[in-house]
């Protein structure tokens, strides 16, 4: 058995608009390094330094009773603040430049007893493994791993991935007593992901692919934030080699 991987996690959260992260969020991501992304999204005419200088200050103040709520709880962290046009374009710039293995989409989460993970196929499952392991080899959560097959003839493929899966878990130190698996046959499987998130606390979900479906209906990582009332933690996948995240918004 290995021990625990240590995980880096990106951590959005709207300064001076009132948005918390959920303490049992915070306990989850104790021993993770946590990146704090604190934005200020401006309208397009205002100038990012010209925000920066209002309002700077108070969002320093205010990061710092987060970044204090993640250490007290034993997570390292790191932060960034940025007033910027365009937080989605930002959230990735920042991901890729601080070397994030998932991205946090936070929504309420009164207990965090239960994590659902699709597995859709082999591409991402080693990071999405890691990510796993790293919020869960050290709590006292249940693990359930979930494929939605699209026909019985898939449902073989489906066993054997999350199998392969939950030996990975093992072996990066979580308790096979923590796992389970399932294999369901469905025809929308977002739907399918949607009904069984409902009883559990928090998706892990690998990043998908981008898709002209994606921006014209949102990323499936959004869409299951949308439709579920727990957090979401998006692994991210491995960047191509010409992809360098080197736009330069503020």
């Amino acid at each position: 058995m290995r021990k625990s991987p240590e995980i880096r996690v990106l951590v959005p959260v709207a300064i001076l608009k009132g948005q918390v992260i959920p303490d049992q969020m915070v306990r989850l991501l104790s021993r993770a390094t946590v990146v704090l992304l604190g934005y200020y999204e401006i309208p397009e005419q205002t100038a990012p330094d010209q925000a920066r200088e209002q309002f700077e200050a108070k969002a320093q103040h205010e990061l710092q009773d987060l970044v204090d709520a993640f250490e007290s709880c034993g997570s390292t962290v790191e932060t960034r603040l940025v007033f910027t046009h365009n937080i989605s374009q930002t959230t990735d710039r920042i991901a890729t430049e601080a070397n994030c293995d998932a991205v946090l989409l936070s929504n309420p989460a009164p207990t965090i007893d239960r994590i659902i993970v699709p597995i859709k196929e082999r591409i991402n499952a080693e990071a999405i493994a890691k990510v796993v392991a790293g919020v869960s080899s050290h709590q006292a959560v249940e693990v359930t791993l979930f494929h939605a097959a699209s026909d019985e003839a898939d449902v073989q493929y489906g066993e054997q991935l999350l199998g392969e899966v939950s030996d990975e878990l093992v072996v990066l130190g979580v308790s096979r007593d923590q796992l389970n698996r399932v294999v369901t046959v469905a025809q929308n499987p977002l739907q399918a992901l949607i009904v069984a998130a409902e009883n559990h606390d928090v998706v892990i979900m690998g990043e998908e692919e981008p898709t002209i479906r994606g921006r014209l209906f949102g990323e499936t990582s959004d869409r299951v934030a949308e439709q579920t009332v727990g957090p979401v933690l998006v692994v991210r996948r491995p960047l191509e080699p010409n992809k360098s995240g080197d736009s330069r918004e503020n």
